[in-house]
């Protein structure tokens, strides 16, 4: 919608041309001149030039911006002069004379007065100016003329006083100026020139009356006009600024990533008794959730010393900023303040891409994001992560790790003392905790028990009377004190990679904690009876060689967990009890004549003689053999056939095609003849199990292995130098660990059900769910039926019983209170090492003894003992003392009662069935078996068919036992050894200082 004052500037300039001017420029030089007629409706035309084109009036003398017309507000008259201008005069030049124009209908003049145009509304007195109303007035329709307003005409440039007046459309010279011309004087009370159209004194601009026009309120400026203009602006900006901040705060996400660093944590190993067995990693954090952090200790002080209205602000604090720089400006307690709010620094510690830069831009960030963690985010979360965060020095990260660093305490017992302490050193973590400014910290920690008082948490007097507790130095640990801790610590680190798959970040840095199955009594009870029983060897007169080494493990056969176990003397640094019964602490140079930081108990291989023999029996049980009512060959020598011709019988003779048949020899000729598969396992008769392995299989016997968790590949038994079809299998030739002896043992001993040995029980980590324990669990013996499983086992238990009878190989480790126990002894031949596994039915125990090189052998006078070297003395000894100390105090834990399942396997060419009783003296025990190869005395066998006695009647070893004639108990005590394939001894040594991987 268009003004007035924009269709009077396009219509009148579309006139072009002035007319009627009198005494004047004309309109196109700049002056206006007027003439008419009341009566007769003169002609008026005007100049472009001298029109304000800024204003535009409409009939009642309003312009656009709601001003009145200058003239409109002193007029004398109602009426005001009606003047035309015909557009179609447009272009046409007219003069008028200095006399007045146009006729007077109500009147004339006074002396000096000028007229112009038709007055209606009467004359004004001599003295006074007169002025016309300037009225708009419509055209008439159909009308292209414009109604121009009256201009008075006196003036500058006006009309002149007197003078002819000219026919329009003649034009002449401009007669001489009035009195009232250009620079005139001002004659005291008369007529003053009119008011332009622009609201001046004419187009000459004197005499001015200021009035309020568009545009004229920006040229005139006064404090009120600046002070609001200033204002404005301010609320401009403002709004603009508020505009801004607001996008930019929506634009502003939280991170949705923690940085890395802040939840590093050293992954903590502990014992099934919660003793410290060492830590992973370098970051000394204990992460914590909420409810395990004090409220009336803890949080109370950190609240006290870092923001004392952290519950009831936002994310940030104006308040706070203010007070921080004024505590800093009055610098009472020496100590400066911070401006930050416990969740900003959480934010900008805690979250990826913060950061601490000290630039506005990263400042408004961590603003807006403390602002939304605030409000989506509890306050105890916020304080929970922030206080598992924090650096407190010394290597500490978070208020768990600072408790142990400084108090050496759980952070649950810090008393507020203590706490306060803590909370002190937050603000200078690596200054407050050294010694030098001790007094910097006394002062802040003062200012945090003064900020506990002020906010209700202690009294003044409380807080006055507290002495200041002095941190200390309890750094942690990487590795506990016992001196098997370092042995126990790389076991756990194997189990988490090789069966968890933890990657080594996730170990150093993932805050876990381990606990084990390691129990510290049993522990201790087991390296007591090592060296204890190493004391009595140095007493014995024959020390254990440097080169000679020890390990044991005792498993849980109902879960397959390692309790305790002997790995080596100690690492480099520890105290040791040497062979001698001495303590020393152990060197470099010692330790690498130990081979100490070797793991003897479950990384070092070593041959395990006929304590494999289990696994022959199992495998056959397992194929349907009768342990009751089976009889095996145990004829000296014998001819074993190669295990592809299962139903060919061994022969005491060589065979006239012997390609691939083995020679095997028993310790004695006395042992010579038919044997119950129990009575040979008691007196370890070496032809007896070879056979039965040739029957079975080699291929089976490597399963069964497999089964009971030996890693036949690494054992040599299967994979590029499997030795599965050798005779010498049954024997021990392969190369086994003390560990996997153990959960052979604890199998049978757990009714054929296996368990992965494993030394971890649990895996938590702080705000996570815990690891879920891996251990693998089946049966043995016939996966398929469990009651038929457990009764085989029982038939092997039932077998493996006799080992500490009389007749036995190992009749020392036979228990005080008559405990029944499942046992075997091992030993190669020239005694390179030496095993005794024993078990009751909660505990089994594996005891090896070993030496370094493979021409290397176990004294054979050991301890003063003629029969040091075999597996049936200072290994059964070992594994007798614990178990005096252990097992006995636990009562008689009955075994089951066997079920003898199967058919009835005779061994025993037909030939050879009935033979006629012969009494056989007692065996000696000795070194020198016979040597393959070499032909027995001959077949002679006391008592060809087994005899069984009622159960107890096991020579006081409690149980369902097997008898013998008094001939025959005679002729098998002793520690059995097997004569071994040369090629079989360069294998034994296998050494590796990690475990297998399972699962």
């Amino acid at each position: 919608m268009s003004s007035k004052a924009d269709d009077f500037d396009v219509r009148y300039r579309d006139a072009g041309e002035t007319v009627g001017i009198t005494g004047g420029r004309s309109g196109g030089s700049g002056g206006y001149g007027v003439t008419g007629s009341a009566v007769a409706g003169s002609a008026v035309t005007g100049s472009a030039g001298n029109i304000d084109y800024d204003l535009g009036y409409d009939a009642n003398g309003w312009d656009t911006n709601g001003f009145r017309r200058p003239e409109a507000d002193h007029l004398d008259t109602p009426s005001s002069a009606a003047v035309t201008h015909d557009a179609r005069a447009v272009g046409a030049a007219g003069a008028v004379g200095p006399k007045t124009a146009g006729a007077h209908a109500n009147g004339t003049r006074a002396a000096g007065g000028h007229t112009l145009g038709a007055h209606v509304a009467g004359m004004r007195t001599a003295g006074t100016q007169e002025t016309g109303r300037l009225d708009w007035e419509p055209s008439p329709p159909g009308r292209d003329d414009l109604w121009v307003p009256g201009r008075p005409g006196t003036g500058r440039r006006g009309v002149a006083p007197s003078g002819p007046q000219r026919p329009q459309g003649s034009r002449r010279p401009q007669g001489p100026q009035g009195p009232q011309g250009p620079r005139g004087p001002h004659r005291p009370g008369g007529p003053r020139r009119p008011l332009g159209p622009d609201g001046l004194s004419g187009p000459g601009h004197r005499g001015r009356v200021r009035t309020k026009v568009q545009g004229s309120w920006w040229r005139h400026w006064t404090l009120r006009k600046a002070l609001g203009v200033l204002l404005a602006s301010i609320g401009a900006v403002v709004v603009l600024g508020a505009v801004v901040v607001a996008v930019a705060y929506e634009k502003t996400p939280v991170p949705t990533e923690a940085m890395a660093a802040t939840s590093f944590s050293q992954s903590v190993v502990r014992s099934s008794d919660g003793t410290l067995i060492g830590r992973f990693g370098t970051t000394n954090r204990v992460m914590l959730a909420y409810n395990q952090i004090p409220q009336k200790t803890v949080i109370d002080a950190v609240l006290a010393a870092e923001d004392r209205n952290f519950f009831n602000e936002g994310g940030i604090s104006p308040t706070g900023i203010v007070r921080a720089a004024y505590e800093d400006a009055r610098g009472n307690d020496g100590s400066l303040q911070g401006g930050s709010t416990i969740t900003q620094e959480f934010v900008r510690n805690y979250y990826s891409g913060i950061g601490t830069q000290q630039t506005f831009s990263r400042k408004i960030k961590e603003i807006f994001v403390s602002l939304k963690v605030a409000k989506e985010k509890s306050k105890q979360w916020i304080l929970e992560n922030y206080l598992n965060t924090i650096y407190l020095g010394d290597g500490s990260y978070g208020i768990g790790a600072a408790a142990e660093t400084y108090y050496g305490e759980p952070v649950s017992k810090l008393t507020v003392a203590q706490a306060a302490v803590i909370a002190a050193i937050i603000q200078q973590p690596s200054t407050y905790p050294l010694p030098q400014y001790r007094a910097e910290l006394e002062a802040r920690w003062r200012y945090v028990l003064n900020g506990m008082a002020a906010i209700g948490n202690l009294t003044p007097q409380q807080a006055a009377t507290m002495k200041f507790p002095i941190p200390g130095d309890h750094v942690a640990q990487t590795v506990g004190s016992n001196i098997w801790d370092p042995y126990v610590l790389d076991m756990v680190y194997n189990e988490l990679v090789d069966v968890y798959h933890f990657s080594q970040s996730q170990i150093y840095n993932g805050g876990y904690v381990i606990t084990t199955t390691i129990n510290d009594a049993k522990m201790k009870a087991l390296y007591g009876a090592v060296q204890q029983n190493e004391v009595e060897m140095a007493q014995g007169g024959v020390s254990l060689p440097n080169y000679a080494q020890v390990g044991a493990v005792l498993e849980n056969p109902a879960n397959g967990a390692i309790e305790a176990l002997y790995p080596g003397p100690g690492y480099p640094g520890s105290k040791y009890v040497d062979h001698d019964g001495y303590t020393h602490e152990m060197t470099a140079g010692t330790c690498k004549k130990l081979h100490c930081e070797v793991n003897m108990a479950v990384y070092n291989r070593e041959q395990v003689g006929s304590s494999f023999k289990p696994y022959v029996l199992s495998t056959a049980v397992s194929q349907g053999m009768n342990v009751q009512t089976s009889t095996l060959d145990g004829y000296d020598p014998l001819w074993i056939p190669p295990d592809t011709q299962p139903d060919t019988y061994a022969t005491s003779t060589k065979p006239a095609d012997s390609y691939q048949w083995d020679q095997v020899t028993n310790d004695s000729t006395a042992e010579n003849g038919p044997f119950t598969p129990t009575m040979a396992m008691a007196e370890s008769i070496n032809t007896a199990y070879t056979d039965l392995w040739h029957k079975v299989g080699g291929a089976a016997v490597a399963k069964m292995a497999q089964l009971f968790g030996v890693n036949t590949t690494r054992a040599g038994i299967t994979g590029p130098d499997a030795m599965e079809d050798e005779a010498g299998i049954a024997l021990g030739q392969a190369s086994l660990t003390v560990g996997e002896q153990a959960t052979m043992l604890a199998t049978i001993d757990n009714g054929g059900v296996y368990h992965d040995a494993h030394v971890i029980s649990s895996i938590t980590q702080a705000n996570a769910a815990p690891t879920p324990i891996k251990i693998t669990s089946y049966p043995v013996f016939d996966p398929g039926d469990p009651t038929l499983n457990a009764e085989e086992a029982t038939q092997v238990q039932y077998a493996m019983s006799q080992d500490t009878a009389s007749y036995g190989t190992a009749p020392t480790a036979a228990l005080s209170n008559g405990q029944e126990i499942i046992a075997k002894t091992g030993t190669t031949n020239t005694a390179q090492s030496a095993f005794f596994i024993g078990a009751i039915p909660t505990q089994a125990l594996a005891v090896g003894m070993f030496t370094d090189l493979s021409d290397q052998s176990l004294p054979a006078d050991l301890g003063g003992n003629a029969q040091g070297g075999y597996g049936g003395t200072w290994p059964a000894s070992i594994w007798h003392t614990y178990a005096e100390n252990e097992f006995v105090p636990l009562g008689i834990e009955p075994f089951t009662p066997p079920t003898f399942t199967g058919g009835a396997w005779n061994m025993v060419p037909p030939n050879l069935r009935v033979v006629p009783h012969k009494k056989i003296p007692k065996k000696k025990h000795h070194l020198n078996g016979n040597p393959i190869g070499v032909t027995g005395t001959g077949p002679s066998n006391p008592d060809p068919l087994p005899t069984f006695s009622p159960p107890g009647g096991n020579g006081g070893n409690g149980g369902n036992g097997q008898s013998v004639n008094a001939t025959a108990v005679g002729g098998t005590v002793g520690g059995i050894f097997a004569g071994l394939p040369a090629t079989g001894l360069l294998a034994r040594r296998r050494r590796r200082k990690r475990g297998p991987k399972r699962g």
